[in-house]
């Protein structure tokens, strides 16, 4: 009866952790994941996948951005000038319909022209919109 119940259990908290893993929550958190990836490789087309046509970026220290092509040249100018790996730490995720908010920490090394190594950090949030395949993509991203 034990081994019946133990195997109960074991099945509940299976069902229950695929449920997690295909939430929309877990759908953003594997989205800033692929996000970091794509920055850290250098990989411009996949970061400019992760953005509606019509998304605007607020970076510090520079102009607004519009489109999902200058979002990605200014991410990639980043990477020229010495960025190095990305972190980003999620705080908050709030979702509302289609629509989710999410707010984070981030950290990200620079190589100075000297290379010395200066560590930069701070906040972002994203709005983001599901999408029609249930995807989700960054409409507004702020950070400084």
């Amino acid at each position: 009866m034990k081994n019946i119940k133990y195997m109960f259990l074991i099945s509940i908290l299976s069902l229950s952790s695929a449920f997690a893993a295909s939430s929309p929550a877990a759908s953003l958190e594997e989205m800033s994941a692929i996000w970091v990836s794509s920055f850290d490789n250098g990989n411009t087309e996949s970061l400019k996948s992760l953005y509606t046509e019509n998304a605007m970026a607020f970076p510090p220290s520079s102009e607004i951005l519009q489109g999902p092509t200058a979002i990605s040249a200014y991410l990639e100018s980043l990477k020229k000038v010495g960025f190095g790996e990305y972190s980003i730490s999620n705080v908050d995720t709030q979702i509302k319909g289609d629509t989710a908010y999410t707010t984070a920490l981030w950290e990200t090394t620079r190589i100075d022209a000297n290379g010395n190594e200066i560590i930069l950090d701070g906040n972002i949030t994203n709005v983001l919109e599901r999408q029609v395949d249930g995807s989700w993509k960054i409409k507004l991203q702020s950070w400084n």
